[in-house]
């Protein structure tokens, strides 16, 4: 493996950590999660899984649903999805024990928290973004769909948020009777991340140096070989 791909590797692993860390904040908040977690979150309030196994398993049926869409178009290397929402889930269930203590009182500091969770979530995407290995299964699923449908990716983006927004407020609504994991946060987040991470792709820009560095070493170290 090249140094590059390892540096690639330890951003995306990186992303991975802190976009849960920010997801297990908002969960701690209380007005609601991520429009891509809000299910999943929902279904571990409803039923004896953590919220890391559950978005285990549903990242698993977007694995699945983006083969049955692409069939002999899918890419093998595209399972590598699946170890790596594997990671996302305990990382989940570990940012959700590191927060498991923290004590948020009062809508304001509600909303503080939950607009900080929007700032941990954004970095954590625009790491992703940078390491530029793997998708996550969610988006992986979208630009399927996009290029099945041949809609917009952005389009198609909306209404699949849009989509495990109603899904989990629906399933809230039958278990509980009210909006649990479901709240004026998770509007928020859908408003408020991508914001946050076109305001912090540009200012990630000397990774791309650093990669582009480290390829530069590699090149050399083995022309002098």
């Amino acid at each position: 493996m090249k140094r590059n791909t390892v540096l690639n590797f330890f951003v995306m692993t990186s992303g991975l950590f802190i976009m849960t860390l920010g997801i297990a904040v908002s969960a701690k908040a209380g007005l609601g999660t991520t429009p891509i977690s809000c299910l999943p979150y929902v279904l571990s309030l409803a039923f004896p899984l953590t919220f890391g196994m559950f978005t285990f398993i549903i990242n698993c049926f977007f694995v699945l649903f983006q083969y049955l869409i692409l069939k002999e178009r899918f890419e093998s290397y595209q399972l590598l999805q699946i170890p790596q929402i594997f990671v996302f889930g305990v990382f989940t269930d570990y940012s959700m024990f590191l927060v498991s203590g923290l004590e948020i009182t009062g809508y304001r500091w509600q909303w503080a928290f939950c607009l900080l969770s929007c700032v941990i979530v954004g970095l954590g995407v625009a790491l992703l973004f940078k390491g530029n290995l793997l998708m996550m299964a969610g988006d992986a699923l979208v630009r399927a769909v996009s290029q099945g449908t041949k809609f917009e990716f952005g389009s198609v983006k909306v209404g699949f948020d849009t989509s495990m927004v109603v899904i989990a407020t629906i399933v809230s609504l039958i278990m509980f009777s009210a909006f649990n994991g479901v709240r004026e946060g998770t509007i928020a987040a859908a408003v408020l991340v991508g914001l946050v991470v076109k305001f912090f792709v540009p200012r990630l820009s000397f990774m791309d140096k650093l990669f582009c560095e480290n390829v530069s070493k590699d090149n050399i170290s083995v022309n002098r070989n």
